[in-house]
């Protein structure tokens, strides 16, 4: 399972291309790409830290704090090897759309764990039992 979440965070790695101005859709598409981007990697992250047997017992703060803090790393990084490129350049709107993917999936997590249905309570049927002692 390691080498599966390992393989998938690598590819999407290398699927997120830099910045070369070339249409005028590209900032759209670009922001995009940077918010699913981070989306995943946050997803993947996430999901290995419920999964491990090492840190599937981490309270749940934890793990949204380390799939939130990987994505936005690797974001950061990414917008740094952009900076020292020739032809491509680092941006903050970049890292804002970075950003909206992480807290988008932080919203997808949150709103399902917090409508999980209550428990129903046992009622006590025992006074409709008759006794025939």
């Amino acid at each position: 399972m390691k080498r599966i979440l390992f393989f998938i965070t690598v590819m999407m790695c290398f699927l997120m291309t830099g910045q070369e101005i070339t249409t005028t859709d590209f900032w759209q598409k670009d922001k995009i790409k940077h918010s699913i981007g981070t989306f995943g990697i946050s997803a993947v992250t996430y999901t290995y830290l419920s999964i491990h047997k090492k840190h599937k017992k981490l309270p749940e703060v934890y793990k949204r704090l380390i799939s939130l803090s990987t994505a936005m790393a690797i974001g950061g990084l990414k917008e740094a090897i952009d900076s020292t490129s020739s032809n491509r350049y680092a941006s903050w709107g970049d890292m804002g759309a970075n950003a909206v993917g992480v807290l988008a999936f932080q919203a997808t997590i949150s709103i399902p764990l917090h409508l999980k249905p209550k428990r129903k309570r046992n009622r006590d049927i025992s006074f409709l039992v008759h006794d025939k002692n």
